[in-house]
């Protein structure tokens, strides 16, 4: 490794980086930093040595700070982002995936130990057994298994050795919170070892359904952990893991408002549903959409409804074994081999009218089968007295998906003079009071029946050098070449429109009774409504009482057409070269002599990432190809111990750019019919820094800060305005000037730790304060548009969240109990989770955490 000695120079680096420090006084008798280790490259190195940006958080941190679940993380670590909706959304400096769908990749690679987790659903992990948390920012397109564009998470788990030890830890809360977990390690022989750990999380949720659903969100997770160890000599070692997982939980309800009433289905159309008796002031749409508002229910409260089906049942098993040998002194070669089965039970995807109405429905509803195979070889050794590093190998992995899809639409209401105006291409104007002729059908297909089969292959190689130019610069250099094979294969089934309209015509309360056809035959499918009355009759109404959801599976009950079955099949190989170069300094004892600083690195790297490309179903276009993601990094650090180790700042800049940025938006397929896709933004960038802080005044204090300033720019990216498109125009709608979604252009945090100690053993008190600027949520441009107005129509305002911890440790050190609070001040925050401000209006507002409380006790043996 890189040492440290005296060299010719100026000391203006030093300057530059002391003056990041901001500190002129620091305590006497300060603590000192303890060394971190860190495998980012692959290898244990201390985390100063590093030309990486690399969050790391031991076990002993986790606790300190109450981290039960690797989403809280984004309270501290710089540009990270979690949020915990429909589906998990894993951000590192503003690229990531917020929909959950198989066949998108992440851009965040989460890997338990050495194992590749592929799908979002199993990325967000209780922290049992751990033994610590890496986070990794910027694209990691080299080592890694799975190529990512935005980084990675690394979870190392404890592993069995030759103690007999033990630990127990209960959690008890407010909303019915209670946790469990426990670890044993149990050793077999002098040469065999065992681990177990269980871990039951429970509560009840704290957002209330007024309807029969109950508290949303829920959790209830369940999982036990086994592994082995074998070491028969000091030469080779063989690890062997198994996790069974279970959850079965209730995802987080909605409420709703409406940002943009001319959006396309409310007055942009001049739309009426269920409940509507003039054309001219369509009300219902915002009616229901108003009924589980915030403002109409009160605090923490949803209405969603009948039959929301907002459960999430997943059952997962990983199995895994890591061989290591050591070759010789200075060569090592390690294998890996994962499998993975997941199987996860019916689930709402999205509700886009955002009230208890069942007017649409986004739904999988049947299981999902999930398979996975993975194989990893790595090859690391040294030469030249550890002057030169290497690490090359291969990865190879096998994935199989099925997910079905359904997409529900109940009847709507246009005036006849809206339906000409529509059919000449014009946007519709707003109809005379009381209407014209009423007509009465469906915007977009009443029901189709998806079922996506998905068969995805990856092969890479890669190789990594690093080589001590001299005793204080380092270069390493990178390559890997990445293979990406994607078969997809889409049937869809829709409803019969023959015997809905016959249905329609003929039946419910219009039929025989009153011998008279109350339905007449359907222009563009749309049937005139021929009662008494007309519009003051409520047709749309009417119509929606014929067709229900007797079964409660959230989709309307129409018939199914058999011979409308279409089965499409497209496959591609998508391959990409990954090159990285990296250039790290120590500066010199004799820069340092005179100095606080005692160790400072500078380092500068370039870098690239890939994300696949696939296959996206875009309406009656079938399956259309999405372009691959590649990010190139422009990166300079530095990492610095100072004040006789008792700070440690870190920071980065960097210039991050896109090509075909894979991103899901609302837009139209060739028939005119709203569909929600993923597409690809021409060009986009970011700029941004982060810094860490660790700072020890004394050996009771300790204060640790974080800072991450980034800016999200769109420089190429433009769509079909999506009125336009539905009317038949190719009006252009450039969208460069939004920004992007989830991330906050600035985030920070700040943490405070003090303890004290005597005969009753030693007590430790914290204070976490985390910050993050305004979110948007949205994904087209009106949302954008209703954000920069007001960011809570859209997304959230600028909040900041304070959580506290006091915990006491008996003068042993094996038992601790600690009571704490989480989001003190009971700050109000939405996590989403989607504003779809052009087509249907509203945005459906995911709400964070209220103020959870509780106590936890730890036990080791």
């Amino acid at each position: 490794m890189i040492s440290r000695q005296a060299l010719p120079g100026k000391g203006f680096i030093t300057l530059l980086v002391l003056s990041a420090l901001n500190c002129s006084d620091l305590h006497a008798a300060s603590g000192t930093l303890e060394e971190v280790l860190v495998t980012a490259r692959k290898r244990s190195e201390s985390m100063q040595d590093i030309p990486i940006a690399v969050s790391a958080i031991s076990a002993e941190d986790l606790r300190d700070r109450g981290i039960s679940n690797t989403s809280e993380l984004t309270k501290s670590v710089p540009s990270l982002e979690i949020r915990k909706g429909q589906a998990n959304q894993i951000y590192i400096r503003g690229i990531g995936e917020r929909t959950g769908f198989a066949r998108v990749d992440p851009t965040v690679g989460v890997y338990l130990d050495d194992l590749f987790l592929p799908r979002s659903d199993g990325q967000l992990l209780d922290t049992v057994d751990i033994r610590s948390i890496q986070v990794l920012r910027g694209p990691q397109g080299t080592l890694f298994g799975k190529n990512t564009t935005g980084g990675a998470m690394v979870v190392s788990l404890l592993k069995p050795d030759d103690s007999d030890d033990a630990y127990l830890e209960l959690g008890l809360g407010n909303y019915s919170m209670n946790r469990l977990k426990a670890g044993i390690n149990v050793p077999i022989n002098d040469h065999f070892y065992s681990r177990a750990a269980i871990n039951i999380t429970k509560d009840a949720g704290y957002l209330e359904d007024i309807g029969p659903s109950g508290n949303t969100p829920s959790n209830d997770r369940q999982s036990l952990l086994l592994q082995t160890r074998w070491e028969p000599d000091e030469n080779f070692t063989l690890d062997t893991q198994a996790f069974l997982g279970k959850i079965r939980e209730m995802m987080t309800g909605t409420t709703c408002s409406l940002p943009n009433e001319n959006a396309l289905y409310y007055k942009g159309l001049w739309v009426a549903h269920s409940g509507d008796t003039d054309p001219s002031n369509p009300r219902a749409f915002k009616e229901n959409c108003e009924s589980n508002s915030r403002a109409r229910l009160g605090d923490l409260k949803t209405n969603l409804g009948d039959a929301p089906r907002l459960t999430k049942d997943l059952d997962t098993l990983l199995l895994a074994a890591t061989a290591e040998w050591q070759l010789s002194e200075s060569l090592n070669l390690k294998t890996v081999l994962g499998l993975r089965g997941e199987k996860e039970g019916p689930i709402h995807a999205s509700d886009p009218d955002g009230g208890p109405a069942l007017w649409s429905s986004y739904m999988n509803t049947e299981d999902s089968d999930r398979r996975s195979y993975s194989f990893e070889i790595q090859l690391n050794g040294d030469a030249m007295g550890q002057r030169l590093r290497y690490t090359a190998g291969l990865f190879a992995m096998q994935e199989s998906n099925t997910e079905n899809f359904s997409i529900s639409n109940a009847f709507r209401g246009i005036d006849s003079q809206t339906l000409a105006e529509i059919a000449a291409s014009t946007n519709p104007t707003q109809p005379l009071p009381g209407g014209t002729v009423p007509l009465v059908g469906f915007i977009g297909a009443p029901l189709v029946v998806s079922d996506f089969d998905l068969e995805n292959s990856t092969g890479a190689i890669f190789a990594q050098v690093s080589f001590d130019i001299t005793e204080l610069l380092e270069v390493t250099l990178g390559y890997r070449v990445t293979a990406e094979r994607r078969h997809s294969e889409l049937s869809t089934t829709e409803a019969d429109m023959d015997a809905i309209g016959q249905q329609l015509t003929t039946g419910g309360p219009f039929g025989a009774a009153s011998n008279i056809a109350v339905f007449g035959p359907g222009a563009s499918g749309f049937y005139p409504y021929l009662g008494p009355l007309r519009w003051l009759d409520d047709p749309v109404g009417l119509a929606n009482q014929i067709f229900t959801d007797a079964d409660g599976d959230a989709l309307i009950d129409y018939p199914l057409d058999p011979d409308s079955k279409r089965t499409e099949m497209r496959e591609e190989t998508f391959s990409q070269s990954t090159p990285m170069l990296s250039l790290a300094y120590n500066l010199p004892d004799n820069w340092l002599d005179s100095s606080p600083l005692n160790s400072a690195m500078v380092y500068a790297t370039w870098s690239r990432g890939f994300k696949s490309g696939f296959f996206e179903p875009r309406g009656v276009d079938g399956l259309q190809r999405v372009e691959p993601e590649v990010v190139t990094n422009h990166e300079f650090g530095f990492k610095i111990d100072a004040f006789d180790r008792s700070v440690r700042l870190n920071g980065a800049v960097y210039a991050m750019d896109f090509e075909d940025q894979q991103l899901i938006a609302v837009g139209a397929d060739s028939a005119q019919n709203v569909v929600v896709v993923f597409g690809n933004a021409g060009q986009s960038e970011i700029r941004g820094g982060e810094l860490e802080l660790l700072w020890l005044p004394s050996v009771q204090l300790q204060i640790n800060a974080s800072l991450s300033l980034n800016n999200y720019r769109y420089t190429d990216f433009s769509e079909l305005d999506l009125q336009g498109a539905i009317l038949g125009r190719q009006d252009i709608v450039d969208r460069r000037n939004e920004t992007f979604p989830v991330s906050p252009d600035k985030s920070a945090a700040v943490g405070v730790q003090y303890s004290w100690s005597g005969d009753y053993g030693s007590l430790i008190s914290r204070l976490d304060l985390s910050y993050k600027s305004e979110i948007f949520y949205g994904f087209d441009p009106a949302s954008y548009a209703a954000f920069k107005r007001d960011a809570k129509s859209a997304g959230q305002p600028a909040y900041q969240l304070l959580d506290a911890r006091l915990s006491w440790q008996n003068p042993e050190g094996d038992l601790s109990v600690s009571a704490w609070v989480k989001n003190l001040s009971d700050e109000r925050y939405r996590i989403g989770v989607v504003a779809v401000a052009d087509s249907s209006g509203v945005y459906n507002e995911g709400w964070g955490e209220p103020r959870m409380f509780g106590i936890d006790l730890r036990q080791e043996f």
